[in-house]
């Protein structure tokens, strides 16, 4: 009579299978986190074609112009609400958490007041803001309706919503989290939107409606203002940027 055996695997085969689903995992989990990325960056760069259609609505029914004031109260944030249906289109999906939440730069949200958001404003593209000298108010752009609108930033990943006034003499961040947070005017404006969240590079929103990615380093060979010295020098870039795709 012929004797029966269990099957199974023995521990050397065992051992084989897993040994062999270990090196499948490390072959797909790049693969998988690079795709992950992609997607983020994917939804990221829609929500902001969904915001330049809410530009393009807002100052088509104001006479082709820009809001005039950067305040919490009287700002962007608060005059285009009539004309965004879904709150979630402020968050960007690599930064929807703000720092009070555990959110860490460059991957944090702003909150400001009852407003979450990982976007900001491009503050030289308004018809004007409260206080302004005469020669600031001669760098606003005030209106799409210029022949630069293509090099023109409106709205892009940013630490904060608005109060962004780019200078091109701003030194760019010292390190990745060198973000400024806080509210209210200070030095070096262009940290604001120097936030690594897409592989160096950022999503930005343009004068011209359009959507693309910018690097980190382009951030300042972009025409943020009227007077800005498209020719001028690029700033000496930190040890963490010194390697990233000059332009």
């Amino acid at each position: 009579m012929p004797s029966l055996s269990a099957a199974g695997f023995t521990l050397i085969e065992l051992l084989v299978v897993i040994a062999i689903i270990a090196v499948l995992m490390s072959i797909l989990m790049p693969a998988l986190a690079k795709a992950k990325q992609q997607a983020r960056t994917v939804i990221c760069q829609s929500n902001l074609h969904q915001w330049c259609l809410i530009f393009e609505m807002y100052t088509s029914d104001y006479g082709g112009w820009f809001p005039a004031d950067c305040s919490v109260e009287q700002g962007y944030a608060t005059v285009v609400r009539p004309y965004l249906k879904d709150e979630k289109l402020r968050l960007c999906p690599t930064a929807k958490r703000p720092v009070d939440e555990g959110g860490r730069q460059p991957f944090a949200a702003w909150r400001i007041d009852d407003i979450t958001g990982s976007y900001g404003l491009n503050d030289w593209v308004l018809s004007g803001w409260p206080g302004i000298s005469a020669q600031h108010d001669s760098w606003l752009w005030k209106t799409p309706n210029v022949k630069e609108a293509a090099q023109v930033p409106l709205y892009l990943d940013c630490s904060i919503f608005t109060y962004v006034n780019p200078r091109y003499t701003d030194e760019p961040p010292q390190y990745e989290s060198d973000v400024i947070y806080q509210i209210g005017l200070t030095e070096g404006e262009l940290k604001r939107f120097c936030v690594n969240r897409h592989n160096e590079m950022i999503n930005g929103a343009f004068l011209d409606f359009s959507v693309r990615k910018v690097g980190l380093k382009q951030l300042w060979r972009l025409r943020w203002h009227r007077d800005w010295p498209m020719n001028a020098p690029p700033p000496d870039w930190p040890e963490w940027m010194r390697n990233m795709r000059d332009y």
